[in-house]
């Protein structure tokens, strides 16, 4: 999956210099590796994924609370607190 996005000009050429320098084999790693960092730092910024995720149908219960780093019971009562899910709500897959 390929997408393309703006980014300042300062922060391409520091980009670029991570990978000339050696650092990065791509200009690509460098902004996987940014995301992964601001995603393993940010808690919350995760759970807004797994959130939005399942929202939108593309994640399961168990699989957003991977996502969300939670467990599947504490994802679920995330889900409660924003109306996305009854409390009667049972999921097949989060009963093992």
């Amino acid at each position: 999956m390929s997408s393309s996005y703006s980014l300042p000009p300062l922060l391409v050429s520091q980009i670029g210099a991570l990978v000339s320098s050696g650092h990065f084999s791509s200009r690509s790693d460098v902004v996987k590796e940014a995301l992964r960092f601001l995603l393993e730092e940010k808690s919350h910024l995760r759970t807004a994924a797994a959130v939005e995720l399942y929202r939108s149908g593309d994640t399961t219960l168990t699989k957003g609370a991977e996502i969300a780093s939670l467990r599947p019971e504490s994802f679920r009562e995330v889900l409660l607190d924003q109306g996305l899910m009854l409390p009667d709500t049972v999921e097949w897959e989060s009963i093992e």
